[in-house]
């Protein structure tokens, strides 16, 4: 779905003032809108380990938790649970959704002192579920996320159902053009220190962005603007992590859980190329490659990717 006419209203009130405070105001109000639309609801808790969670899950009034089948999604590296909104909204009422700000992202518990390993993100996400009491699920997750929930794989089989892996790290195999960047710049644009580099980290991560008035990418570029050092000390964690160089290793194939890896074909950051390496290591995996999409196929291409995980969660039901 378009977002342009949900944001109608915040357009006109963008217009009517340049207060700072009207535009950040309209900037949630729209996004309580999208959320309130994917029948998500906002949830604050603080877990045994001592992290305080953002999360959105799926609203219950209609049916028990337990007559749905749990679905954890797990964004990427400096993204938050807001990625998933157009996703869930495609499948509404179908399962009961998940989603949380990964700790050193989001709203939730951000600082310096933390590890942020694929390891320990994972036993972080398994005590969230805990706390919410859901002991079986799928899991669904893009580029970090996707290695993430490898790692969720590999600590609990028995409580994962299914595997999604969204343009997913984990084999890592990065594109020329990204390690050229890397190589030759001394900042990376998945990191924004202002505002304005934001503009710069869209064009990498996706081809087909979805609508958004400037002001809101102003918006979500001083957000990230803010948590820079924190994205810094997550980056830094990730190059040295086994959990992203799992090429090779005799550690994919002993992972036998049904797994689709959904990638779109422009990614700039991960290449196509990941997809047969995943299915030739993976042992009950299948794929499907979208033409035209970049590195984040649910909010680029929310119906499509929905479809295709729809048809898979179906098909692996236990």
């Amino acid at each position: 779905m378009q977002l342009k006419h949900l944001f109608l209203f915040i357009v006109c009130s963008f217009f009517l003032s340049g207060c700072e405070d009207i535009t950040n105001w309209a900037y949630e109000k729209g996004l309580a809108m999208e959320k309130n639309r994917a029948g998500l609801k906002d949830q604050i808790l603080t877990t045994a380990d001592g992290i305080t969670w953002h999360i959105l899950t799926s609203e219950t009034s209609a049916e028990p938790i337990a007559e749905k089948e749990a679905v954890l999604l797990i964004h990427g590296f400096s993204a938050d649970s807001s990625n998933w909104v157009r996703f869930a909204n495609e499948l509404e009422g179908d399962f009961f959704f998940i989603v949380p700000d990964l700790p050193g992202h989001g709203e939730t518990t951000r600082n310096l002192d933390l590890t942020y390993t694929m390891s320990a993100q994972a036993t972080r996400l398994l005590t969230l579920m805990d706390a919410l009491q859901i002991q079986h699920f799928h899991v669904a997750g893009n580029s970090m996320g996707g290695a993430i929930s490898l790692a969720l794989a590999q600590q609990a089989p028995q409580r994962v159902l299914s595997i999604g892996l969204i343009d997913s790290a984990g084999l890592t195999r990065q594109t020329e053009g990204f390690k050229t960047i890397l190589a030759d710049s001394n900042s990376n644009p998945l990191i924004p220190h202002t505002a304005e580099q934001f503009q710069a980290t869209l064009q990498w991560a996706m081809e087909e962005p979805p609508y958004l008035p400037s002001f809101v990418v102003d918006i979500m570029g001083k957000k990230k603007a803010a948590n820079a050092a924190v994205a810094e000390k997550v980056w830094r964690d990730l190059l040295e992590d086994p959990g992203m160089m799992l090429e090779d290793k005799n550690v994919l194939p002993s992972i036998q859980i049904p797994t689709l890896v959904l990638w779109g074909r422009e990614d700039r950051l991960l290449g196509v190329d990941n997809v047969g390496a995943f299915l030739e290591e993976l042992p009950q995996s299948r794929a499907i490659v979208l033409d035209g999409i970049g590195h984040v196929p649910m909010a680029e291409a929310p119906g499509k990717s929905a479809d295709a995980f729809r048809a898979f969660w179906r098909e692996v039901r236990p």
